[in-house]
């Protein structure tokens, strides 16, 4: 295994170094711990939960001036993201080193993401939407069904409060003619909360590929609106409902390749003008819950979540039009029963069934998946206990039962340690079952899911002021699938590969006084049991270290993101050297109501390269300066 001695040496001197700091730290006043609700279904403080937890609230999200959504991923702990190229590109998230596929994305409770291809688009998310991101590390599977080996990450879109209607509205530009505005309204009663927000950003952006298509940048844009409601009877019910939708314009560069109709030769590449893709995504939730008696509540959930893609490729011989459209129609009941001890139960019924349109003839367009799951939480003496199961009944694979347990034990007033085994899937995608058989690809209908196994050790310090977080994880993917070479020279996808990943996690914080500080670890070692070789696009290390400071009304902060070299290719021969960006910001409160807000991004204007296609590299924005200015009603 490569890099194996190294990786060890680096997890022992972090441990060690992960211990000294949380004997050293300085205990403070008591902090208000966040709760999180992705790890179980159900609300536990981030100190309860068994599970590495990442939470970033819209504070946080304001104060780091993202571009893209992405931004707000990178380089956080266990978390790997490699884009082709900004604003709006498709991008690719890859938790504890898995798939970018293995990786479940929920807004607001509803699943996302492409059946087509497997993968959310994650680069068409807006920022400004967003109240709060939760991030669960490891196999959630058990709780959530397929597409969870890695992780899951949950969105939670802007909500109101209780209090008068206050508005909220931001304007601003930069670099690249980069142009963003928003508003939105939000408020409540005691009974009743409501938010309503819209916003759109709008760039030239950069030219993406260097040779490739022609020399113009590749520009994005994004109009999105948001809703939540809720509403609670005297009766108990309450009534709720979600809504996130997205559409816009992503360019992109693309040649066609002209052949002699005759003898087949190349003649001549031309840049395919215009080449771009139309976009629309959505997220939509209603359902209704009640507390049935005093230790047992029931929710019932109706969703929808779309995924549509046109693109179009203008040639000089031919336009090329394709389009891909996914919905996906869900059922989930759940109930939560409080018993005896302090134990939690938590079990329910969920359903949803994948729909395709497309300009492509699919062998199949459509398929369903049942699961019926199960949670127990609890204690016995100072030991801390869960548990899920989960049966899920698929139309293209069959049945296919998943599980967990966790362990924590407090081993004093400010530190708890935790352990973990679990198993996952991960059903084939529409494409790789699916694909009609052309010149180059065709699906393949007798794939198996793939599956893995998970072990973690982890520890968690919290005092005051300071929290550090120390995981270590070893996951094992089997049937992994790959594309290999048919009789006919075709690719077509297989159950041959098996995956060994294994690695830690550290991440810290301070927040005290007028200072907040954030810092993330990952050392990482992916590799394909078949060859040796690590998997594509997985630095071995990578670390994120973000700093504020507010001084008057005056904020100033910047955050450092360093990665590792990786391989673009699965036989390690085309190599991204790594890289370390630096990002400065500042913001200034003119009033109660009015901020001012400016950020560099690439501060130093450094080269780098996170993905590469045909040898040609992925360009990365040099050095970006924008300014925002925000209103929040008060």
């Amino acid at each position: 295994m490569k890099h194996s001695s190294s990786v060890r040496v680096l997890l022992t001197r972090s441990i060690f170094l992960s211990s000294c700091l949380a004997a050293t730290a300085i205990q403070a006043a008591e902090r208000l711990d966040p709760i999180v609700v992705t790890a179980t279904r159900a609300p536990q403080t981030i100190d309860q939960t068994l599970s590495s937890v990442t939470i970033i609230e819209r504070e946080e999200i304001e104060g780091l001036q993202p571009q893209q959504f992405t931004d707000l991923l990178r380089g956080r702990a266990g978390v790997g993201v490699a884009d082709t190229g900004p604003f709006g590109k498709p991008s690719s998230v890859f938790t504890r080193g898995t798939n970018s596929n293995h990786t479940l994305l929920l807004v607001d409770g509803v699943r996302m993401g492409s059946a087509t291809t497997g993968s959310p688009a994650w680069q068409y998310l807006p920022p400004s939407e967003i109240e709060r991101i939760e991030i669960v590390r490891g196999p959630r599977t058990s709780i959530y069904g397929s597409d969870a080996i890695g992780g899951v990450i949950q969105i939670f879109t802007r909500e109101g409060r209780e209090g008068p209607p206050r508005v909220n509205a931001f304007v601003g530009g930069g670099s690249f003619n980069t142009r963003e505005l928003g508003a939105g309204v939000a408020g409540g009663t005691a009974k009743t909360r409501y938010s309503l927000s819209a916003s759109h950003f709008d760039t030239d952006g950069i030219d993406v590929l260097t040779g490739v298509g022609d020399d113009d940048p590749d520009g994005y844009d994004n109009a999105s609106v948001s809703g939540k409601v809720r509403h609670g009877f005297d009766n108990g019910m309450e009534v709720f409902g979600s809504l996130l939708y997205s559409e816009g314009r992503t360019e992109f560069d693309a040649d066609e390749f002209i052949f002699d109709p005759e003898t087949f030769e190349l003649v001549d590449v031309r840049p395919f003008a215009p080449a771009y893709s139309d976009y629309r995504q959505s997220a939509v939730r209603v359902g209704v819950r009640r507390a049935l008696t005093d230790t047992w509540d029931t929710q019932l959930a109706l969703s929808q979540s779309r995924d549509e893609l046109f693109t179009l490729e203008g040639g000089s011989v031919a336009d090329r039009e394709s389009r891909f459209d996914t919905r996906r129609d869900m059922a989930d009941w759940q109930n939560t029963v409080s018993l005896p001890g302090g134990w939690l139960l938590l079990g329910g019924i969920d359903a949803y069934e994948d729909r395709v349109s497309s300009t492509e003839a699919f062998a199949e367009d459509s398929r369903y998946n049942v699961g019926i799951y199960s949670v127990v939480d609890g204690q016995l003496g100072r030991h801390d206990l869960t548990a899920s199961l989960r049966r899920d009944d698929n139309e293209q694979f069959g049945g296919k039962t998943t599980g967990q347990l966790g362990w924590g034990l407090p081993v004093s007033g400010t530190t708890r340690v935790r352990a973990s085994v679990g198993t996952a899937f991960n059903a084939p995608t529409f494409n790789e079952l699916y694909f009609p058989g052309s010149a180059f690809f065709e699906g393949n209908p007798e794939l198996d899911p793939e599956e893995s196994r998970t072990l973690e050790l982890g520890a968690r310090y919290a005092s005051g002021p300071v929290f550090i977080d120390a995981a270590v994880f070893h996951t094992r993917i089997d049937d992994l699938i790959t594309n290999v070479t048919d009789d006919q020279g075709r690719f077509s996808p297989r159950n041959v590969d098996e995956a060994r990943i294994q690695g830690l996690e550290l991440e810290g914080g301070y927040q005290a006084g007028d200072w907040i500080a954030r810092a993330a670890v990952t050392l990482l070692d992916a590799e394909d049991r078949e060859t040796g070789n690590e998997l594509r696009r997985r630095p071995p290390a990578s670390a994120r270290l973000d700093i504020d400071r507010r001084i008057g009304n005056l904020s100033v902060g910047g955050s450092l993101l360093a990665q590792a070299r990786s391989f673009e290719d699965s036989d390690n021969t085309e190599r991204l050297s790594g890289f370390a960006t630096f990002d400065l910001r500042a913001s200034y409160a003119i009033d109660r109501e009015w901020t001012v807000s400016a950020s560099a991004q690439n501060l130093f204007d450094r080269d780098y390269v996170v993905a590469r296609q045909f040898g040609t590299d992925y360009n990365q924005p040099g050095r970006g300066l924008f300014v925002t200015l925000d209103y929040q009603q008060r």
